[in-house]
């Protein structure tokens, strides 16, 4: 599904005149403003995460218009500059990248979303900092509203966003529970300050309640979905919030049962407030991860980096769930 070839590198010409809809870049139509928040940024890492291989296969919650540079998000230098933005010219930024113009090339858009890198953090971990961490912050914390003294399972615990959400979820002094695929990954949610169920070794509901002593837990954190979100529910408190924050395992149906618990479901996903109130909120994210960051209390997880011309290859590790944390890729190799 993937291409390697020459396009033409985006401008702020290219940009000028356009918007932003749910699936990226688009021309203007009668009724819509220009979007103008954005810089083109000489691209150092970036990184590569499951959404990339759901949108090759159209799978992705919201469609893309093709063709598309691959990447959601990256580090690099500012090279130009929305007027707002113009203060970051020449600076080193993380940003997220939307399609068409990826954070898989030499050169790509940041939009929105794009912080200078907080200091002594190198290249590598900032381009696999904001999106995980700034989804799993709203997931767990804004949304998913996980407090001290909760037990908290966290579904997928070993990828990008689960493994952040562990970290938040400790961070804020609650119990995890991390949900996970083998020993390997079980070793590295313990060292992020987890319990661990593994469910190639055990029924994921009956290792839960083994590790509660059948007294269940108070929020579901469940970037994964498919056959388990609805089993998972058997081990929630009543009055239990199950937060839907993505979909790895697939898009299904839910039993309309929960109500009869006093389960919450609770959708979790960024991109879709308006435009003022997402501003708000990714300043005040960003800012509480700078300071968990400086107290050594949350950490990027990238668990490898490799050369550009190896995407393909990560991309399929990722399909098939071979990878851990995030997976960084240098752009510039």
């Amino acid at each position: 599904m993937l291409v390697l070839e020459e396009v033409p590198e985006p401008t702020g010409v290219d940009l000028a005149g356009m918007t932003m809809g749910l699936g990226g870049w688009e021309a203007m139509s009668a009724g819509r403003e220009p979007f103008a928040d954005w810089v083109v940024l000489a691209m150092s890492h970036a990184a590569v995460a499951l959404p990339d291989v759901t949108i090759a296969r159209g799978t992705y919650a919201v469609p893309v218009g093709r063709p598309y540079i691959a990447g959601q998000e990256g580090v690099g230098t500012v090279v130009a500059a929305a007027p707002g933005r113009r203060n970051l010219l020449g600076k080193r930024v993380a940003a997220v990248c939307i399609q068409p113009w990826g954070s898989l090339a030499p050169v790509a858009v940041g939009v929105s979303t794009i912080f200078e890198v907080p200091h002594g953090m190198s290249d590598e971990d900032a381009a696999g900092f904001l999106i995980p961490g700034h989804t799993g912050y709203h997931a767990a914390i804004r949304r998913g509203r996980v407090t001290a003294g909760e037990t908290v399972v966290v579904l997928g615990a070993g990828g990008g966003l689960g493994s952040a959400m562990v970290q938040l979820a400790v961070a804020h002094g609650a119990r995890v529970i991390a949900v996970v695929g083998g020993q390997e990954k079980a070793d590295f949610c313990e060292s992020l300050g987890a319990e661990v169920v593994d469910h190639e070794a055990v029924d994921v509901v009956e290792g839960v309640r083994a590790l509660t002593d059948s007294q269940g837990v108070d929020v579901v954190l469940d970037p994964v979905q498919g056959e388990i979100a609805s089993r998972i529910r058997a081990v929630l408190r009543p009055d239990g919030r199950h937060v839907l924050c993505g979909h790895a395992g697939g898009l299904r149906s839910h039993d309309p049962d929960f109500y009869l618990y006093n389960h919450t479901l609770v959708g979790a996903t960024l991109g879709s407030y308006p435009r003022d109130e997402m501003r708000r909120l990714i300043e005040e994210t960003h800012a509480a991860l700078v300071d968990l960051v400086a107290d050594g209390r949350y950490r990027p997880t990238v668990s490898r980096c490799v050369a550009f011309v190896k995407v393909p290859d990560a991309l399929t590790d990722l399909a098939a769930r071979r990878s851990m944390g995030r997976v960084v890729v240098d752009v510039r190799s």
